[in-house]
């Protein structure tokens, strides 16, 4: 079981700024990366591995505007994102 803390500020809170610009550049860094993978997909050339996919956006600002275990951990759950989508298929197709 996965356990998570949910933590909740208001937008008077000091940290408030740098929690929404970090997670705005999250953001950005994950649907630049997803954008890849879909076209690199629907364009008939496979999918674009973790591995991949980071050496790729590494020298990017969306990847640099952020610390390198964030981007890397969001890159991550991207990739475990696409590999759900493809094992759901799978499962449809079959029925």
């Amino acid at each position: 079981m996965l356990l998570a803390e949910r933590h909740i500020i208001k937008k008077g809170h000091r940290f408030w700024a740098e929690i929404d610009n970090l997670s705005w550049q999250s953001e950005n860094l994950y649907n630049s990366a997803n954008y890849l993978i879909r076209q690199n997909f629907i364009d008939g050339h496979g999918y674009l591995t973790y591995n991949q996919m980071a050496s790729l956006r590494s020298k990017t600002e969306q990847y640099q505007a952020l610390p390198a275990k964030v981007s890397q951990q969001v890159l991550r759950g991207l990739d475990q994102n696409w590999k759900s989508f493809f094992a759901a298929s799978r499962v449809i197709s079959y029925r």
